[in-house]
């Protein structure tokens, strides 16, 4: 987005959030799987500024950490001590020049936020150079809210707080959502003014309101037709509600996209996961990270994906999936769980009570049930029977396995790398491999079978007078 004049966005976040009774800041705490910062952030991005500001506080280095890593491009500046929003803004006027036009201030717990209703508060305020734009809603209960007091011509006149408030300006359902955009010079130029003389003796910045009526600049209010969006969240039940209403928009933007969700109440799919058309969600699926799900797959009920990209047309039932590429028409599940790491080509079965482990398996090989595999590189046309394990760990360090094409391996099987499983072997069931196995080969590893007659009367015999010594003692 461009803008006549040049923006400037200032996002306040220095608050400790008390109710949210936390060690962490309260714009880190999460929404789905990012912190709530961040779709502020994402939308605010959008607006394509020439300066994004953030306020810090309460534990600044953790924030500072996180967009540092984040969001490199934002500007982090420090509010030493917690003085209100009048104060924190104020500390911009370091930054500014006479470059800076317009201002925009919003908080960093508005993570509904669009950057839709954030260009119309800027071209508000640019188009009618105003000396302030102010975005409100109208609430049924606009409890612990400021007030918009607004003059004959419906300009605000001014902003009150709910604690400095009278009874008659608490009955206004017309609220101050804390997002504005100021011209930038009567906002620098009148900021020094504001007082603390207040319930809370801070400075508010929305005061400096009180002070452009005083001087007859002009401010409007811009009114959000949908109050979801400027929701904010002061402790976890709030956190737990926009959360709610964010899953709900993610779910019906990836439906309205073509992608079946059965049951939207009980999907829970994070805001950077996409997905292609013709696949099904079923309940109780977690899907998380820079997940990509391709067209035409099935995924759950009971599945979680974090991070991972799902080829055309696969079936993941009730498993868990990190970090992994998983090929086309796969079927997974349930009760599996594929790590870090893994790849998979197409056709590929891991079946019921799997872990797989950082491997690479071929197309239309076969894992399916009660295996373990870890650190191996399988080839194409691959069966793993029942209960067999790559055993990867020598108590040192991580060991390979590479099984060639066409190789069977029976049940029970223990492969101890490193160790290379020619193409077409047969590895018999029950055996411990801990050599190389040559193409086309059989390999046996187990101990003769011992058939000893009436050892179970004798066993059974010398365990019952095993038993009546230990109850005499």
């Amino acid at each position: 987005m461009k803008f006549d004049k040049n923006l400037t966005i200032v996002i306040l976040a220095a608050g400790k959030g008390k109710r949210m009774v936390s060690s962490t800041p309260k714009v880190l705490h999460n929404i789905i799987d990012k912190p709530m910062i961040y779709y502020t952030l994402k939308e605010a991005a959008k607006l394509d500024a020439d300066n994004i500001f953030v306020i810090t506080g309460h534990n600044h280095e953790i924030l500072e950490k996180y967009l540092s890593d984040n969001f490199p491009e934002v500007i982090p500046v420090y509010q030493e001590k917690q003085m209100g929003t009048g104060h924190a803004v104020s500390l911009l006027k370091n930054f500014s020049n006479k470059k800076w036009e317009s201002v925009l201030v919003l908080t960093g717990d508005c993570p509904l936020i669009k950057s839709e209703t954030l260009a119309s508060v800027v071209t508000c305020q640019q188009d009618g150079n105003y000396a302030a734009c102010v975005a409100t809603a109208i609430l049924d209960n606009p409890y612990g809210y400021g007030r918009i007091i607004k003059n004959q011509d419906g300009q605000v006149k001014k902003i009150v707080e709910e604690s400095d408030a009278t009874s008659d300006e608490k009955s206004i359902r017309e609220i101050n959502t804390s997002i504005y955009c100021f011209d930038s010079n009567a906002l620098f130029d009148n900021i020094s003014f504001i007082n603390s003389d207040n319930f809370q003796k801070e400075y508010y910045l929305t005061d400096i309101i009180e002070e452009f009526t005083k001087k007859n600049l002009k401010s409007l209010a811009f009114l959000i037709s949908d109050g979801d969006e400027v929701l904010g969240i002061n402790d976890r039940i709030q956190l737990s509600a926009v959360e709610k209403i964010m899953q709900k928009r993610i779910n019906e933007n990836l439906m309205a996209s073509g992608v079946t969700i059965t049951d939207p109440n009980s999907t829970f799919i994070g805001s950077d996961v996409f997905m292609e058309n013709d696949t099904i969600i079923e309940p109780f699926s977690f899907i998380k990270g820079k997940t990509v799900i391709k067209k035409g797959c099935t995924i759950g009920p009971f599945a979680q994906i974090f991070d991972c990209e799902i080829d055309v047309g696969t079936t993941i039932n009730s498993a868990v999936i990190k970090n992994a590429l998983i090929g086309k028409n796969n079927n997974i599940g349930p009760y599996t769980y594929i790590r870090p790491g893994t790849v998979t080509s197409e056709n590929v079965k891991i079946g019921g009570f799997c872990e797989v482990k950082k491997s690479i398996i071929g197309s239309n090989s076969k894992i399916p049930h009660l295996s373990y595999i870890g650190d191996a590189e399988m080839g194409s046309n691959i069966n793993i029977g029942a209960s067999s394990v790559t055993c990867n760990y020598d108590g040192y360090r991580k060991n390979k396995t590479v099984i060639g094409d066409d190789v069977f391996i029976g049940s029970d099987t223990m492969l101890v790398p490193p160790v290379h499983i020619g193409k077409g072997a047969l590895i018999a069931a029950g055996s411990v491999i801990t050599e190389d196995v040559p193409e086309n080969s059989m390999a046996l590893a187990r101990s003769k079978q011992v058939n000893l007659p009436d050892g179970a009367v004798k066993y059974r015999k010398k365990k019952e007078v095993q038993n009546k010594k230990e109850l005499k003692i």
